[in-house]
């Protein structure tokens, strides 16, 4: 067990004084093959070790319990408010306008998006897989913030560590659904062996910039989660040996307006 569980932080969320984090898969208790930071539910790690986890985790980062929802791969949305819990609802995107609430996503490849109006207030935490990516998921984050008082040239968001296209090989129909997502698309799926290899993170940002985002507004880390085996945990390369990171979000203690 390593003393401090290990994450990245977010330098454009804290630049505009928000608190953003990347669990990686150091500083837990979880044995072998979770070891031993890993965040995720019925996974076959034991209940106690994620909740220690998570508990070591948000001590060590200043951070509240997280609201969690049962993450689908889907585009539907929840807003909550105060006290983190773990939800059950279904979906992928979480959103809240409300003072020192936490926001999280699992993930383990898929690509986690963190956003934020520093006017507003309004932040979203979105799990952004292939297929959510598919369907436009932030546009969709982007969306239901603007509904509720969001205005694009005030969003800043935030991509964290997940496959890269040195690693995420898919099929013809999958490069298919990702290409029609976007104008643009086919130039972040390269082609090569045989096969069709998508950058996640270029596709979000590319859909994001065609809503108004500018590339001023949007950091993506560009680590490989499936590369990195000393440091992340990776369903493409573990299968179901593999725990899950955590992305987190919180909203400031008082309130901007």
């Amino acid at each position: 067990m390593n003393s401090q569980p290990s994450f990245l932080t977010s330098p454009l969320l804290q630049a505009h004084g928000i608190t953003g984090i990347y669990s990686q898969r150091k500083g837990g208790v979880s044995p072998a093959p979770f070891d031993s930071l890993n965040l995720g539910l019925a996974l076959g790690d034991k209940p106690e070790h994620i909740h220690s986890n998570l508990n070591s985790l948000c001590h060590a980062a200043h951070l509240p319990i997280p609201h969690q929802l049962r993450q689908v791969h889907g585009i539907d949305h929840y807003w909550y408010q105060g006290s983190g819990s773990h939800h059950h609802d279904e979906g992928d995107i979480l959103l809240s306008q409300t003072p020192n609430t936490a926001l999280a996503v699992r993930t383990a490849d898929c690509l986690p998006i963190l956003m934020y109006d520093p006017v507003t207030g309004i932040a979203a935490a979105i799990h952004a897989g292939w297929r959510g990516t598919a369907a436009g998921i932030a546009r969709q984050a982007v969306k239901q913030m603007c509904l509720a008082g969001a205005e694009i040239n005030h969003i800043i968001v935030s991509m964290g560590p997940c496959i890269a296209d040195c690693c995420f090989q898919v099929d013809q129909q999958t490069a298919g659904q990702l290409t029609a997502s976007h104008p643009d698309a086919g130039v972040a799926i390269h082609h090569r062996d045989g096969a069709f290899w998508p950058d996640l993170a270029h596709i979000n940002t590319m859909q994001l910039n065609t809503i108004g985002i500018t590339e001023q507004h949007i950091e993506s880390i560009h680590d490989c989660t499936c590369c990195h085996a000393e440091t992340y945990f990776s369903h493409r390369r573990d299968r179901e040996q593999s725990g899950r990171q955590l992305a987190i979000i919180l909203l400031p203690a008082t309130d901007r307006g």
